[in-house]
């Protein structure tokens, strides 16, 4: 062994040298990073505030969501399907549902739904899923299969299975 690493005087001067190093770190590189992150989170809070306001004014039935017995039973799948598919232009010829009965899980009542949509960009089908999963809380996207399909670039084959609660 090194005969360094036996003297007692090593240790005696690489302890302080090391403890300086990590306070100039600390002092020179996390102080600056954590008061950049605070400046950013700071901006981001100020920026959804913008945000929160303008939804609140498009759409304030959002906050009497929860308090509206019975609104969330009106979900239909070939409804809901059909409006999201057809704002994200996704043609009635390229998707297909197929929807289950009403069961009960976790002491809820549960209906689940497969949709598959077959050619799709990931772009249109991102939309697609965001949509469908933002107007609809009680909706969960239970399985995600993407398969990628011959014909270009962008072609892929979507399967997807929705379960929603009451």
């Amino acid at each position: 062994m090194k005969e360094y690493l036996k003297n007692p005087n090593f240790y005696y001067a690489i302890i302080p040298l090391s403890a300086a190093l990590w306070v100039v770190f600390a002092w020179g590189v996390s102080l600056p990073a954590a008061g950049n992150s605070w400046d950013r989170k700071q901006k981001q809070y100020k920026d959804s505030q913008g945000w929160i306001t303008q939804i609140l004014e498009l759409a304030p039935q959002r906050l009497e969501y929860q308090t509206q017995k019975g609104a969330s039973r009106q979900f239909d799948y070939a409804t809901a399907v059909e409006q999201f598919a057809k704002i994200c232009k996704i043609p009635p010829s390229d998707y297909s549902l197929q929807a289950g009965r009403e069961t009960k899980r976790g002491g809820r009542k549960t209906k689940s739904a497969n949709v598959k949509i077959e050619p799709v960009d990931v772009e249109r089908f991102a939309q697609f899923l965001s949509n469908m999963l933002f107007q609809w809380p009680d909706l969960q996207c239970e399985q995600l299969k993407l398969t990628k399909q011959k014909g270009g670039p962008d072609v892929w084959k979507a399967d997807i299975k929705f379960t929603y609660y009451y």
